[in-house]
């Protein structure tokens, strides 16, 4: 490991784990599990012909719980950047935009750069900006223009050296040159220190009064992984800035709404009873005003069956929601909800998935930023065990031969164990990872422990699926394990000294149901977060889906002698179709709904990319007209 890194990995060490489990350690990630769709291309000095903005210019990244990548709205060739709900610790509002070391397919720049490197990484570029002329008015430095942002340095993830930096450039069309404006280099914060710093820069000088202005941030960091963190929030143009315009007047979600059930973010739909819903559930509201201010909170709950009913929630008065400055995040009724309906069913007969929508309403005139006012949640009963969230900041490992890892979860009712979902960070030390070998082990429970080990699989080896969002690689069993209704302890054993790095979530904390033992007795886990290591359940049912072998919903499609692939799958508002032939040129592709009604007919070409935004969520069929009969039509599930 380089000495680099390895600093980097004892400082986290030091950071979240107590010196009497020196074994257990978190490190950065290699990879990003979110970014894998786009082609990265080093273009800090592209402009483009796009119609310009007109200020106001805005934006919160609070459009984070729907894509990983900067709206086309406001940014252009800047998909490196990590738009997400978990880097960020206290943000402005939901959503930051982090910069590190990663692509836009969420790999490295220069996995073997040496290791004093720190150069250039992500960058986040406007579109233009019309600061010179409206039909009203004539913009010059005497508008007073302001811009401003919040920035964090490590967050959720790992400091910033100090030849690291964040910066900002303008860029003056006339001259069709970039000036850096403001910098900042790279810090280590202490532990107490989770601020998002404030930065106003003036757009002063007339070289920028043009009608194509853009601004840009860059990062100089480690181009090898995940590493280097900074994060952006809440960017700002506005003219009339004045100095005292140091809180936004907004109230805002500023995280993603907890899960209604009370152990897992996913659980098997046939494992699902009454007692497994949590008694409330948890959001965190802010407001950056200076004063308390009223405000409307409701949510809904919706499926492909309709709305389902919900409970009433209404007004925050008397004195109303505190500012975030002095009181913290809201914690009043409706900050956590206490059921009284019954949200979902007793018990389920197939997969579901629930759209649980949350939102804010004030109607103080100042706050104008309604987009951060909304925040959707997606509840999924599907055939696997989830304690994380589906996101990664970090990875767990442990660095002994014979190390085992195993997860807490319980049964309700007979069931069998078909394979288990593991996200194995899969880019470092030039790729030892994929040659590490570890077991898939199941123990029964020894009284509030793991005990007796009652499955142990042959050996296998860690590997990664590219090419969709959801990155999971899916280990079947040997053989399908039944297990009665009980307690038990899923993981593995590792058969290497490498740290067999799994993806970590730092937002949703379930410690207390990870155990790990390398040394002949089990410890109960001391970090904060959920270890993303999924067991997927019902031999009966086919899971697997060949391209990223995600087991979500049962749709199952065996393309082992079909070329012709889709992903993401289950999809959202768009997917990508490919033929590893490359003989989709002037295809027509149709989508029919689960009635067979047509519904989309496109000409399409290799690696098309598929806008389904139009289309509500369920299951679709997609059929290709003048494919050869060794192509048959594959399932669609959309679920937002």
């Amino acid at each position: 490991m380089h000495l680099k890194t390895l600093v980097k990995h004892i400082f986290i060490l030091l950071s979240f784990v107590s010196t009497a489990y020196a074994q257990e350690q978190l490190v950065p990630l290699s990879s990003n599990m979110e970014l894998s769709k786009v082609i990265y291309s080093k273009a800090l000095n592209k402009t483009t012909t796009t119609a310009p903005l007109n200020l106001p210019f805005f934006d919160d990244f609070s459009y984070a719980y729907k894509s990983p990548n900067p709206s086309s709205a406001n940014w252009i060739d800047s998909s490196s950047v990590y738009v997400n709900t978990g880097f960020g610790i206290a943000p402005i509002t939901l959503g930051v935009a982090t910069f590190d070391g990663l692509n836009k397919k969420g790999f490295p720049y220069f996995i073997n750069n040496p290791v004093s490197y720190s150069g250039p990484s992500d960058f986040l570029i406007s579109r233009p900006i019309n600061l010179e002329a409206t039909s009203s008015h004539v913009y010059s430095p005497a508008d007073t223009i302001y811009m401003s942002f919040y920035y964090q340095a490590e967050g959720n993830g790992e400091a910033p050296e100090p030849n690291d930096s964040l910066s900002l450039d303008f860029y003056k069309p006339r001259q069709k040159a970039w000036k850096k404006v403001w910098g900042v280099k790279g810090y280590n914060p202490s532990a107490t220190d989770t601020n998002f710093y404030r930065v106003r820069v003036p757009i002063a000088d007339t070289s920028y009064c043009d009608s194509l202005f853009q601004f840009r941030f860059r990062n100089r960091g480690t181009a090898s992984g995940s590493l280097d963190h900074w994060h952006l929030d809440y960017v700002q143009i506005k003219m009339s800035y004045f100095y005292n315009d140091t809180v936004p007047d907004d109230i805002a979600f500023a995280y993603k709404p907890s899960s209604f059930l009370k152990n897992y973010s996913v659980m098997p739909y046939r494992q699902y009873d009454t007692l497994e819903r949590a008694p409330k559930f948890r959001n965190y509201i802010r407001s950056n005003f200076k004063d308390p201010k009223a405000c409307d909170y409701n949510y809904t709950i919706s499926s492909n069956t309709g709305t389902v009913a919900t409970d009433p929630y209404g007004a925050f008065d008397n004195p109303g929601i505190l500012p975030f400055l002095n009181n913290g995040y809201y914690i009043g009724n409706a900050a956590t909800p206490i059921f009284t309906l019954q949200p979902f069913p007793v018990s389920f007969s197939d997969s579901a998935i629930y759209t649980i929508k949350h939102v804010l309403s004030t109607t103080v005139a100042s706050d104008t930023k309604k987009s951060n006012d909304t925040v959707v949640h997606i509840q999924r009963f599907t055939n696997y065990y989830a304690y994380d969230d589906g996101t990664a900041e970090l990875a767990y490992y442990l660095n002994t031969y014979g190390a085992k890892t195993a997860v807490r979860f319980e049964l309700n009712v007979l069931d069998t164990l078909k394979s288990v979902r593991i996200y194995f960070d899969p880019v470092i030390d030039g790729g030892a990872i994929q040659q590490s070998s570890f077991r898939i082990v199941v123990w029964d429970n020894g009284g509030g422990m793991p005990g007796s080990i009652i499955y142990k699989d042959s050996l296998m080896y860690p590997a990664y699926i590219s090419g969709c969002n959801n990155l999971i690689k899916n280990y079947n069993l040997t053989s399908c394990l039944p297990l009665t209704a009980g307690t038990y302890y899923i993981g593995i054993q590792q058969t290497t000294d490498q740290p067999l790095n799994i993806g970590f979530d730092r937002n949703t904390n379930h410690k207390d149901a990870l155990y790990y033992d390398i040394s002949g007795s089990w410890v109960q886990s001391e970090i904060a977060g959920s270890i993303m290591i999924n067991p997927v359940m019902g031999c009966a049912i086919t899971t697997e889906l060949v391209d990223c072998n995600t087991p979500t919903v049962g749709v199952t499609e065996h393309t082992k002698n079909n070329e012709i692939k889709l992903y993401p799958n289950p999809a959202q508002n768009y997917f990508t179709i490919t033929d590893n032939a490359n003989q989709l040129e002037n295809t027509t592709m149709e989508i029919l709904n689960s009635l067979g009604q047509l519904v989309l007919t496109k000409t399409i070409d290799s690696n098309a990319h598929i806008d389904i935004s139009n289309l509500p969520d369920g299951l679709y069929f997609i059929h290709l007209k003048g494919r050869d009969k060794n192509f048959s039509s594959q399932k669609l599930l959309i679920s937002r």
